[in-house]
């Protein structure tokens, strides 16, 4: 039971983003972001279509990772961005398809568990978890974490794209999930150090050393 002019005043409330200038030469400006929580997680009722329709980038949250406690609760395969991002976009692409089937492989084994499970998609699933873990969530209690700069962030994702391009050494799922958690318990670590402080570098240094040091 939506109305006719759902869509209108939606694409209304999202004309108000702009930028003016004013007559004494000031100038202000409105940001906006598209956020929307759907009923029921889903993103085809047509509030979240109708708000797709008028914005430049998209947040869509998601009840399940909300009680999943992976905050921000931002599901980072149904939201997207047509604005430049920090990060060369192809990078981005390829963090994404891991991402992408790291979530399949992960539906996969709820139904055959991991001894149905390839070695191969089984790593493809926990390099998943890791991205999601050390860079998608945020600690806002965390003063190094909770805001963060372009220059910090490329560094971090240095780190990531190396974990999640290596083909690692490890023969059994055990091996490869327990290196996998302490990389994971590492990068947290680092992650809580101020960018410039002289550990932030030492720390990324060593971070490529653990990840160098696993290679097949």
């Amino acid at each position: 039971a939506f109305p006719a002019y759902l869509e209108s005043r939606i694409a209304a409330f999202y004309e108000r983003a702009g930028r003016v200038k004013l007559k004494d030469g000031s100038v202000g400006s409105v940001t906006i972001g598209g956020t929307v929580s759907p009923a029921g997680g889903n993103f085809d009722e047509p509030v979240t279509q109708a708000t797709l329709k008028v914005v430049g980038g998209f947040h869509g949250l998601s009840r399940a990772r909300s009680d999943a406690r992976r905050y921000p609760a931002i599901d980072p395969l149904e939201s997207w961005s047509h604005y430049p991002s920090v990060i060369e976009q192809a990078r981005v692409e390829k963090a994404r398809a891991v991402l992408r089937r790291g979530s399949e492989v992960g539906q996969m084994m709820k139904v055959v568990g991991e001894e149905g499970t390839s070695l191969e998609d089984f790593t493809t699933y926990l390099k998943a978890e890791f991205l999601d873990a050390v860079y998608l969530q945020q600690n806002a209690f965390s003063e190094a974490d909770a805001t963060t700069p372009v220059a910090r962030q490329r560094e971090m994702f240095d780190v990531v794209e190396k974990a999640l391009g290596q083909t690692y050494k490890y023969k059994a799922k055990d091996e490869m999930r327990k290196f996998f958690m302490e990389l994971q318990q590492a990068f947290i670590d680092w992650n809580d150090t101020d960018f410039k402080d002289a550990r932030f570098a030492s720390g990324k240094a060593a971070l490529m050393e653990k990840i160098a040091a696993a290679a097949a």
